[in-house]
C-alpha cells in the first residue's frame, strides 16, 4: 500500500528556505572563533552547550577529564573530552 503525502507548493518553498538557512547559520557559527577552541572554561559550556554549572560539577564527578592547575584555579575542559563524554550519556 503506498501513501502520498500532497504538500501545497508555498510550504515546501518555506522549508527548503528554512533548510538553505539553517545549513548557513551552522557554517557561520562554526567558523566563528570562540567556537573552536580546543580548551573550554565553564563559562565557555555554560553558553555553547547551554549547561549549567551544577551540571558540569556533576559530570566532573562521574569522570569527566578536566585541568586545574592550582586548586583555586581556573578549570579547563578540552572541547573533545566533553563531546565524547556527552555522546556516550
Amino acid at each position: 500500500m503506498s501513501t502520498k503525502i500532497l504538500i501545497d507548493k508555498s510550504v515546501y518553498s518555506n522549508l527548503v528556505k528554512c533548510v538553505f538557512e539553517t545549513r548557513r547559520l551552522l557554517l557561520d557559527l562554526s567558523n566563528r572563533t570562540e567556537f573552536n577552541k580546543e580548551w573550554l572554561s565553564i563559562s565557555d559550556i555554560e553558553t555553547e552547550f547551554r549547561l549549567s554549572r551544577k551540571i558540569i560539577d556533576g559530570y566532573r564527578k562521574k569522570g569527566l577529564k578536566t585541568n586545574q592547575k592550582n586548586r583555586n584555579g581556573k578549570i579547563l575542559i578540552r572541547r573533545s573530552e566533553l563531546e565524547k563524554f556527552l555522546l556516550k550519556k
